[in-house]
């Protein structure tokens, strides 16, 4: 399996490919998150992306631009030395634990936009079981916070890696 930057680019990409589909009509659109729309799901992203980012040594702010952000997260989740140590403003996580919530983030939301605006839904297989590996050693408590994840949705046992991570977080696949 790839590092955490190798990771974060293949979610990136599904973003970018996501968002370029993003009409005029849609931003008003509601999205799977409940009571958000596409521009509210958007500006989320890039408010965990810039604030991730920044706690990885990227030097991103919540709410940066897209544009900048991509290639600061980019370059900082290569270097090693950006996953030593705790992120005081995520609880004392640990930066490697922050780098895979921001990874999880932006592919979970590049799926919640393509399903509401009927872009398409597949997420790059490789950064689906690094974050279905890695939710599931975020405790409990942690993970269905208000300001995490709802409950998990049950899909059948053969279902495909994908929709059991899209479930595990939450939504019906």
């Amino acid at each position: 399996m790839s590092g955490p930057g190798d990771i974060w680019n293949l979610a990136a990409q599904k973003w970018n490919d996501t968002i370029a589909h993003v009409g005029d009509d849609d931003w008003d659109t509601a999205t799977t998150c409940d009571g958000w729309t596409v521009r509210d799901l958007v500006d989320h992203a890039m408010h965990w992306q810039g604030l991730g980012g920044g706690a990885l040594g990227a030097g991103t702010t919540p709410g940066q631009d897209w544009a900048e952000v991509q290639p600061a997260m980019a370059a900082a989740l290569q270097d090693p030395a950006n996953f030593e140590g705790t992120v005081e403003q995520f609880g004392g996580m640990p930066r490697q634990a922050v780098a895979g919530l921001v990874i999880t983030d932006l592919l979970v939301h590049s799926w919640d936009l393509a399903r509401s605006i009927g872009a398409d839904e597949t997420l790059p297989a490789e950064a689906v079981t690094s974050a279905f590996m890695g939710l599931q050693r975020v405790p409990e408590a942690t993970l269905r916070s208000k300001t995490m994840f709802g409950p998990a949705v049950e899909v059948p046992e053969d279902a495909s890696e994908q929709d059991k991570l899209i479930a595990f977080v939450g939504r019906q696949p």
